[in-house]
């Protein structure tokens, strides 16, 4: 690669400035965020099952973040990454929005991307959107960023990239606004990797790059590469579960292949890397993916600690006391204020947001800035939960509340191989810090340090066994468990602790007062792939501002929940309010 007098000036203007710990310029910052990932998957929690050296990696030589909480399930928590906002301001704390669902992320409400493509970055999406697309305007390339490679729904085929939706099946590989159906046979993962070692090929590092992959993730039936007996066979699991890791291990050596890039293209030594899922792993049986998020109780779609206490790591040569376990609350929506603040930005500009800035707490160690957090509150399902502190109080419980699916390395599974240190200081990821940040490695004797410090273990004894199968919330209206004491959710000290669950009642009857109803609108059959070329996109063509089901709203709050209450009680739109914004 040949650089120019302006380049390499730039280079050693962010060399000088990491050495003196004074950046000159905006960081480049790369999310990989990924879909359905257990907490008990990854090698820095504790696991030996599946090797991750390169995300263990990126986690011991920055800030394991121990207590970062995102939504149920995804669309929810990817609109409160990208928003800022609880999804109950948007009337999107349910379910997965749908293949045929007529609503999206509100259009009134400005995202991440947007933000950072205002202070110059070139903004790049790769993955999963899952944020609604009715009408184009929804789409990736209308809410900031300048491409995008992915898929619309919530999840597609790994080598043919359907999505099926009930009847409902077509091709879902989108390139900016169209079907990218010159993209076939190559496995999805590296159908992503590929285009990001394209991008960071091709960016001027002369302007900061937004780059966010979302990695497909794991929705059955699983189908790893075709290849993966070439990395590592797992011959000590079996069925799913084998599949499963094969599939972990390649989004691994995709993390790694990228940062490996960057080095290349010099950028690493100005970066922010976000590693982090958007829920944890389902272990009901209609969607049980085989992840395991032992030892925590529940998966996806639950309150509890298993669905909605994520896998999370960030690092940055801007973090001053990396190779750390932080155990300090964290939310989805604190990464738009943070990587907006991280950026040199004024979070005055984001508004009005449930998001808290933690970059000067991660990067600068100062104090933790949050004390309490809104897990959710859903009116549909009569379910909410919130954290204050140590204690987390949940109201309801859903029919999945019981289930104890610890699937894999279920603190059972003793035939695996010891974890491999070597192997994670060998990493790509390592090699590519090293050779091109020139930071000191974290050592193996550390790396063990941190590993026993982000296990949870408080839990991890024959209790659990006992009471597996059973549930202390069933049949009770109020649930409050100390996180830092018994994380694993088994006993309900709500009875014991009548002033804790006075302070979580306010927090959520605070919530409750603020509430966007979900539109209660029915899916569209004119959103069928069949009609057009067999493949899924935007169908409101036709005057598509007059279309009943569209769920519109203007940049003002008041009218996002005006909006919202009138599509739930009569499908009344506010057609003038819509015409004067477009």
């Amino acid at each position: 690669m040949e650089y120019s007098p302006r380049i390499c000036l730039l280079l050693l203007l962010k060399i000088l400035s990491a050495s003196s710990n004074q950046f000159l310029v905006k960081p480049n910052i790369i999310v990989f965020m990924v879909d359905n990932m257990g907490w008990n998957d990854v090698g820095f929690h504790g696991s030996n099952e599946i090797p991750t050296p390169n995300i263990d990696a990126l986690a011991y030589n920055g800030i394991i973040l121990n207590r970062h909480y995102v939504l149920p399930s995804c669309t929810p928590s990817r609109a409160a990454f990208f928003s800022g906002k609880y999804p109950i301001r948007m009337g999107l704390q349910g379910g997965d929005l749908r293949g045929n669902d007529p609503r999206g992320l509100p259009l009134g409400i400005r995202i991440l991307p947007s933000y950072l493509r205002d202070r110059g970055y070139a903004t790049r999406l790769l993955g999963k959107w899952h944020l609604g697309y009715p009408i184009r305007e929804f789409t990736p390339l209308y809410r900031g960023f300048d491409s995008f490679l992915g898929f619309y729904n919530g999840n597609i085929d790994n080598y043919n990239y359907y999505h099926r939706d009930g009847n409902l099946t077509g091709f879902d590989l989108q390139r900016g606004e169209g079907p990218a159906y010159d993209i076939h046979d190559t496995y999805v993962t590296r159908v992503f990797t590929d285009e990001a070692i394209k991008i960071i090929d091709h960016h001027d590092i002369t302007r900061p790059l937004y780059l966010h992959i979302n990695h497909a993730g794991f929705r059955p039936p699983l189908d790893p590469p075709h290849d993966s007996y070439r990395y590592n066979n797992f011959s000590y699991l079996h069925g799913d579960r084998r599949k499963y890791a094969m599939m972990v291990s390649e989004i691994d050596r995709s993390i790694g292949r990228i940062v490996s890039a960057l080095g290349d293209h010099g950028m690493l030594t100005d970066s922010i890397i976000v590693f982090l899922t958007d829920t944890g792993a389902p272990t009901n049986e209609g969607e049980a993916n085989t992840g395991s998020n032992w030892p925590l109780r529940g998966g996806k779609d639950t309150l509890y600690e298993g669905g909605v206490r994520g896998v999370a790591a960030i690092w940055s040569p801007r973090i001053n006391k990396p190779a750390l376990v932080s155990n300090n609350l964290m939310h989805m929506t604190d990464w738009l204020p943070t990587l907006y603040s991280a950026s040199g930005g004024d979070i005055s500009d984001l508004g009005k947001i449930d998001g808290i800035d933690q970059w000067n707490h991660l990067s600068r160690d100062h104090k933790a800035p949050r004390e309490s957090l809104l897990i959710n509150c859903d009116e549909r399902k009569k379910t909410e939960a919130a954290i204050h502190q140590r204690y987390k109080l949940i109201h309801g419980y859903s029919t999945l509340a019981h289930d104890h699916h610890y699937f894999g390395s279920s603190g059972k599974n003793r035939n695996v191989p010891p974890y491999n240190h070597s192997l994670v200081s060998s990493s790509a990821f390592v090699m590519a810090i090293h050779s091109h940040v020139g930071h000191p490695v974290t050592p193996q004797s550390r790396m063990a340090q941190i590993r026993e410090e982000a296990r949870i273990l408080s839990c991890m004894n024959t209790e659990l066994f006992k009471i597996n199968g059973t549930n202390p919330c069933v049949g009770e209206t109020e649930c409050l468990f100390d996180i830092f004491f018994d994380p694993c959710e088994i006993h309900n000290i709500a009875s014991h602790n009548p002033k804790i669950v006075l302070k979580l009642n306010s927090i959520l009857e605070r919530y409750e007062r603020e509430i966007v109803m979900q539109a209660d609108i029915p899916q569209d059959l004119n959103a069928d792939p069949h009609r057009y070329n067999n493949t899924w996109g935007s169908w409101v063509r036709d005057k598509p501002y007059d279309h009943p089901y569209y769920s519109f709203n203007s940049s003002a709050a008041t009218v996002i929940s005006t909006l919202a209450v009138c599509a739930h009680i009569g499908m009344v739109l506010l057609i003038v309010g819509l015409r004067t914004f477009i």
